[in-house]
């Protein structure tokens, strides 16, 4: 199963990542994930592991860094409960200095049966908040143009 989603920030790619990659001020913008505690590796680097942190309901999920290419693409890994996880940003300058952002979340495993439409489009609706709030945080800091 894939969920996608996309939208414009009026900002640079680099503004985006600065935010993105600033998981400990993410409690700061964002309601679903709080951070991310590093367990091994150089944070963001291929390879390296992590658990996420996610607020309501409580619970913290194991990830690791699959590719890294800054300020453009950040690909990260991970599962919990039957359900594999990759997910993947790509954040690509577009017309007068904006950025299109686009992430993808692969689902796999033998729990994702049990997701039906309405969990799809709840978990996709709770996600796109997410990236929406990344968007507007990354054009609030944004280095002026």
């Amino acid at each position: 199963m894939k969920l996608e989603y996309s939208t414009v920030a009026q900002c640079r790619a680099e503004d985006v990542w600065a935010v993105f990659t600033d998981s400990t001020r993410w409690s700061e913008w964002s309601p679903l994930l709080s951070g991310m505690q590093w367990t091994s590796g150089e944070p963001w680097q291929p390879g390296s592991q992590a658990v996420v942190e996610i607020p309501q309901p409580s619970f913290k999920l194991k990830s690791t860094i699959k590719g890294s290419t800054p300020p453009s693409r950040m690909i990260w890994t991970g599962g919990a409960m039957g359900v594999s996880f990759e997910c993947v940003f790509d954040f690509t300058p577009a017309a007068e200095g904006s950025t299109r952002m686009n992430a993808a979340i692969d689902l796999s495993g033998p729990a994702v049966f049990f997701i039906n439409d309405d969990m799809k489009k709840k978990g996709l609706a709770t996600f796109a908040s997410w990236f929406e709030s990344l968007k507007a945080q990354a054009e609030k800091i944004a280095a002026p143009r």
